[in-house]
């Protein structure tokens, strides 16, 4: 069902507003209705946007990582409460179970030791590891939400024991490709969007360097387009059952943690988050 021509016009003024006033040197956005993109908006010109230009996706890398993690529970080599040192023994945070992995409800700080890793070249599952240490975990699970990309870097790595493969196999072999995801990739591939960062004194750009996150990668390695990212929606709004149950979908968008416990609007399910407005809940 296309959109009311009021209402694209709505979102292209809204689209160009906000670049406009985010200095953004490009900004996209899609809708997508009954498992279709019905509407492509975009503003800027670094690069002029179209719906086949990459973008880095940053988090949204999570919700399919997720979604690998409950293709092996729903195959029987894996249970969401057990403990991650079934699975990938010998961590000082073992205890720790996938399913608070999974909910940003297992009190790990947020990010592992060293640099910032999206701006930095990652290291390797074992360097990770030898990383980790009790202290990590920075609250008790499940008293609080406290959101940990470090969390989906061991979920990452748990998934490579099990299968002996690499996520990035698993994740194009068992999802994009089903999916018709061709252009989400683990690297950039042209056409794609350069990103900036502006120097704090000079206000000058610079261009971000496109890293390999490495052990990290299961938390945000990704680059896709607003046509590939269309597909992801429609999955998640209507899965396709050879890649997902549907009743597997609907588990992960049960609340595992709630983030603001005086509204109780938003929190986190199975790698998904949720937000409630009135009686509406948003998953992404």
């Amino acid at each position: 069902m296309p959109l009311l021509p009021e209402t694209t016009r709505r979102i292209d003024a809204l689209v160009a507003e906000g670049q406009a006033k985010a200095h953004a040197p490009s900004l996209v956005t899609g809708v997508v209705r009954d498992g279709e993109l019905v509407h492509f908006s975009g503003a800027g010109e670094q690069p002029t946007p179209d719906s086949d230009t990459q973008y880095r996706i940053g988090s949204i890398t999570k919700t399919m990582t997720a979604v690998l993690v409950m293709q092996l529970r729903d195959e029987g080599r894996l249970a969401l409460d057990d403990s991650l040192d079934r699975h990938l023994p010998g961590t000082p945070v073992g205890d720790l179970t996938l399913r608070q992995l999974l909910g940003h409800a297992s009190g790990l700080q947020r990010e592992p030791e060293g640099e910032w890793w999206e701006r930095a070249t990652g290291s390797d599952v074992p360097n990770l590891l030898a990383g980790l240490t009790a202290d990590k975990i920075a609250f008790p699970p499940y008293r609080r939400y406290h959101y940990s990309n470090l969390a989906y870097g061991l979920l990452g790595a748990m998934l490579e024991r099990i299968t002996g493969e690499r996520w990035w196999d698993l994740l194009r072999a068992r999802v994009l490709d089903p999916l018709g995801m061709h252009r989400t990739t683990y690297q950039a591939e042209e056409p794609f969007a350069r990103g900036y960062v502006v120097h704090p004194w000079r206000r000058t750009l610079r261009e971000e360097p496109r890293t390999d996150t490495g052990a990290m990668a299961a938390a945000g390695q990704l680059w896709s387009t607003v046509a590939d990212l269309a597909k992801w929606a429609a999955f998640l709004a209507d899965p396709v059952p050879s890649v997902l149950a549907p009743d597997t979908l609907s588990e992960m968008c049960t609340p595992v943690v709630i983030s603001d416990l005086d509204a109780w609007t938003s929190g986190h399910g199975l790698g998904l988050e949720l937000n409630r407005a009135g009686e509406r809940i948003y998953v992404g």
